[in-house]
């Protein structure tokens, strides 16, 4: 027995070792780059993972079989997802892959923002917008700025760039020209000192390049006075009171005087939002407003405070006879126009995601009159096929809570329309199913799937109705999740006709996924 295990032991250790193993190199010198992380991954999740060495190689020994895709990650190079089947490989026993990673050396950008007296602006809001991502930063105390992708944490992709720049909250304004009959203030700038986007210079980042001392003078215009009175939830005047403006160009404050008033006496032309808050026993009153300036002094209509509110709402799950409803109930959440815009913190939407209860009832809030997008999950096997607030059915993705008074009702029901099919070049990436009736596009009525590693996917349940079916290349990782599609991906999707009970098939090409 002892010679027999013995001899087991010694075949085993002869057996070849799984190998997958490669090197990555620079696009531009074709030269090894050490340090990049080099991930072995299965349906997006990492299963090995190594680092290459001073020759740019990597080695994996005793990888399980199976079929895999390889990643490659690194702050200061791109790693270009190929496509074509190259992307998966089949790692077998006694069979050595080998694989070779190209790599772009990422790019840099800096430069200092200045007013028009070419001073430094501190803390000036930078964006900057290219083909495949769209990002924020701030100038430090010194008015400098150094551009890097901070969701990603590298550098930029070499691209076409526009970037412009914004003063700070409590930026002082220009000094007054002599004789000007109208105040003025600082307004958003493109590089290289110009009004609108469509004056912007591109800004050229090459691979590995480094772009420095790029300066964006602010520019200035003409600015109206914004008023308004702040009253209590009786009517009356809230004195003392800090009402806070945001938009595009950042933050102004004011404080209303004693019988409530406030003014703004320098804002430019665009949409602002206008909040105030104040804390009573045992409540957080909150006014806002949205409001919008055009070439002239605006005299704005009362803001008014108001207590927040729940609204209640039913989840109706439409079931055959005699099958009942699903135990799991889907979550329900809100997300205002104004937390979209970047204007309230998460915290204050902690409670606007919920499961509604074994009757399907459910509550969300506490709420302040705002104009709200309602998202979620259906229960698995169903769809959403309509939403209604009291007895209204709502046509549009958006739903303007200004009190509790009607309850929100979400109309699910089952044996809706299947789709399945393939997406080459997909590679565990996502596929989505979009409404073509834009009004239909609620988010919790595009569906997400996941190509398996044969590039199929299916959807096994959705409203009857024409589709839009689009896939994007390989893994993306949460939480990034479109809700709204444009017109230039939409030109790259398949159409697909759903039938309730009925089996659809889409077969498509995976496109390279928009920024995030």
């Amino acid at each position: 027995m002892a010679k027999l295990l013995c001899a087991l032991l010694l075949c085993a250790a002869s057996l070849p070792a799984q190998i997958v193993e490669g090197t990555v190199t620079n696009s531009v010198t074709g030269a090894g780059i050490s340090g990049i992380k080099v991930n072995l991954m299965q349906y997006g999740d990492t299963w090995y993972s190594a680092t290459t060495g001073a020759q740019g190689g990597f080695l994996f020994d005793h990888v399980q079989n199976g079929v895999y895709h390889a990643t490659y990650d690194s702050p200061d190079y791109w790693w270009e997802r190929p496509a074509g089947p190259n992307q998966q490989f089949q790692v077998t026993a006694g069979t050595p892959v080998t694989l070779e990673a190209r790599m772009t050396p990422l790019a840099q950008l800096s430069g200092r923002v200045v007013d028009g007296r070419g001073k430094p602006v501190p803390h000036a809001q930078l964006i900057i917008s290219g083909p495949r991502m769209v990002m924020t930063s701030y100038a430090d105390p010194q008015g400098k700025f150094d551009m890097h992708d901070n969701l990603m944490h590298r550098n930029l992709l070499p691209d076409a760039y526009t970037l412009s720049a914004a003063p700070p909250p409590g930026f002082a304004p220009p000094d007054p020209e002599p004789g000007a009959a109208s105040p003025s203030n600082w307004i958003r700038t493109w590089f290289p000192g110009v009004a609108t986007e469509r004056e912007a210079s591109k800004i050229v980042l090459p691979p590995g390049g480094n772009v420095s001392d790029l300066e964006i003078k602010l520019l200035s215009a003409t600015a109206h006075s914004l008023r308004g009175v702040l009253l209590d939830p009786d009517g009356k005047p809230v004195p003392k009171t800090k009402v806070t403006v945001q938009g595009d160009l950042g933050i102004q404050t004011a404080d209303s005087d004693t019988k409530g008033a406030f003014a703004f006496p320098a804002m430019v032309d665009g949409q602002w939002f206008v909040s105030a808050e104040v804390t009573a026993p045992g409540v957080r009153l909150r006014g806002t407003q949205w409001i919008e300036i055009s070439r002239r002094d605006l005299e704005m209509p009362a803001l008014l405070l108001k207590a927040p509110f729940l609204v209640h709402g039913h989840m109706l799950i439409e079931t055959p006879q005699g099958v009942p409803p699903p135990a799991a109930r889907a979550p329900v959440f809100l997300l205002s126009r104004s937390y979209r815009a970047g204007f309230d913190s998460p915290e204050d939407y902690q409670n606007l995601s919920v499961f509604a209860d074994a009757d399907g009832k459910f509550s969300l809030g506490p709420l302040y009159p705002d104009t709200y997008e309602l998202d979620g999950m259906a229960p698995s096997g169903y769809y959403l096929d309509s939403v209604r607030l009291g007895p209204t059915e709502l046509s549009a993705p958006a739903v303007e809570f200004l009190s509790a008074s009607l309850p929100l009702t979400l109309i699910f029901k089952t044996n809706g329309g299947r789709v399945r099919g393939t997406a080459s070049d997909c590679d565990s990436g996502q596929v989505y199913l979009v409404p073509q009736d834009p009004a239909r596009r609620w988010p919790l009525a595009i569906l997400e799937a996941r190509c398996d590693s044969q590039n199929r996917f299916e959807f096994d349940s959705a409203r009857p109705g024409e589709y839009y079916v689009v896939a994007f290349t390989g893994y993306i990782p949460p939480p990034w999740r479109p809700t709204t599609f444009d017109g230039s991906l939409l030109l790259q999707a398949a159409k697909v006709t759903l039938r309730a009970g009925e089996t659809s098939d889409a077969d498509l090409r995976a496109i390279p996924p928009p920024p995030h």
